[in-house]
Protein backbone atom coordinates (compact mmCIF):
# COMPACT_ATOMS: atom_id res chain seq x y z
CA UNK A 1 0.00 0.00 0.00
CA UNK A 2 1.01 3.57 -0.64
CA UNK A 3 2.56 5.76 2.20
CA UNK A 4 0.02 8.53 3.11
CA UNK A 5 1.47 12.32 2.73
CA UNK A 6 3.27 13.74 5.47
CA UNK A 7 0.49 16.43 6.26
CA UNK A 8 -1.69 13.30 6.69
CA UNK A 9 0.18 11.45 8.64
CA UNK A 10 1.20 14.09 11.47
CA UNK A 11 -2.58 14.70 11.32
CA UNK A 12 -3.07 11.04 12.10
CA UNK A 13 -0.92 10.89 14.59
CA UNK A 14 -2.57 13.84 16.28
CA UNK A 15 -5.61 12.35 16.33
CA UNK A 16 -4.40 8.92 17.36
CA UNK A 17 -4.26 8.92 21.30
CA UNK A 18 -7.97 11.05 21.64
CA UNK A 19 -9.56 8.30 19.03
CA UNK A 20 -7.90 5.65 21.46
CA UNK A 21 -9.79 6.98 24.16
CA UNK A 22 -12.97 7.59 22.70
CA UNK A 23 -12.45 3.36 21.45
CA UNK A 24 -12.03 2.52 25.14
CA UNK A 25 -14.45 4.71 26.42
CA UNK A 26 -16.79 3.24 24.41
CA UNK A 27 -16.21 -0.22 25.57
CA UNK A 28 -15.83 0.57 29.44
CA UNK A 29 -19.47 2.32 28.85
CA UNK A 30 -20.54 -0.94 27.43
CA UNK A 31 -18.74 -3.18 30.67
CA UNK A 32 -20.24 -0.47 32.95
CA UNK A 33 -24.64 -1.37 31.53
CA UNK A 34 -23.65 -4.93 31.69
CA UNK A 35 -22.37 -4.01 35.59
CA UNK A 36 -25.11 -2.04 36.52
CA UNK A 37 -28.03 -4.74 35.28
CA UNK A 38 -26.11 -7.51 36.71
CA UNK A 39 -29.60 -8.04 38.63
CA UNK A 40 -27.33 -10.45 40.80
CA UNK A 41 -26.43 -12.70 37.96
CA UNK A 42 -22.78 -12.16 39.01
CA UNK A 43 -21.35 -15.15 36.92
CA UNK A 44 -23.36 -14.30 33.60
CA UNK A 45 -22.25 -10.48 34.20
CA UNK A 46 -18.66 -11.34 34.76
CA UNK A 47 -18.71 -13.76 31.42
CA UNK A 48 -20.51 -10.77 29.49
CA UNK A 49 -17.80 -8.17 30.59
CA UNK A 50 -15.05 -10.64 30.20
CA UNK A 51 -16.17 -11.46 26.39
CA UNK A 52 -16.22 -7.31 25.98
CA UNK A 53 -13.22 -7.00 27.19
CA UNK A 54 -12.10 -9.52 25.06
CA UNK A 55 -13.63 -8.57 22.07
CA UNK A 56 -12.97 -4.83 22.46
CA UNK A 57 -8.65 -5.89 23.10
CA UNK A 58 -9.39 -7.17 19.48
CA UNK A 59 -10.70 -4.02 18.11
CA UNK A 60 -8.59 -1.38 19.67
CA UNK A 61 -5.53 -3.56 18.55
CA UNK A 62 -6.79 -3.61 14.76
CA UNK A 63 -7.81 -0.14 15.42
CA UNK A 64 -4.25 1.00 17.00
CA UNK A 65 -1.09 -1.52 16.85
CA UNK A 66 1.65 -1.24 14.78
CA UNK A 67 0.66 1.98 13.13
CA UNK A 68 2.59 3.09 10.42
CA UNK A 69 2.31 4.86 7.16
CA UNK A 70 2.35 2.31 5.09
CA UNK A 71 -1.16 1.09 6.89
CA UNK A 72 -1.92 4.54 7.92
CA UNK A 73 -4.67 4.33 5.50
CA UNK A 74 -6.19 0.71 6.30
CA UNK A 75 -6.31 2.00 9.85
CA UNK A 76 -8.51 5.34 9.08
CA UNK A 77 -10.66 2.92 7.45
CA UNK A 78 -10.90 0.56 11.13
CA UNK A 79 -11.23 4.05 12.89
CA UNK A 80 -14.30 5.41 10.36
CA UNK A 81 -15.90 1.80 10.65
CA UNK A 82 -15.35 1.93 13.88
CA UNK A 83 -17.62 5.42 14.45
CA UNK A 84 -14.48 6.68 15.49
CA UNK A 85 -14.10 8.87 12.41
CA UNK A 86 -16.10 11.47 11.78
CA UNK A 87 -16.96 13.11 8.14
CA UNK A 88 -15.35 16.36 9.31
CA UNK A 89 -12.30 14.83 10.28
CA UNK A 90 -11.92 12.45 7.36
CA UNK A 91 -11.93 15.88 4.96
CA UNK A 92 -9.47 17.14 7.02
CA UNK A 93 -7.46 14.68 5.05
CA UNK A 94 -5.81 14.85 1.70
CA UNK A 95 -7.84 13.68 -1.47
CA UNK A 96 -5.00 11.35 -1.92
CA UNK A 97 -5.62 9.68 1.58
Amino acid sequence: MKHIPEKDWKLLRAMQEAKLNEACAEILSVVGEIIASKNNENHKSYLEVWEKVQSGNTEISVMFDDLRRSNAVLKLATWKRNGLLTESELNEFTEET
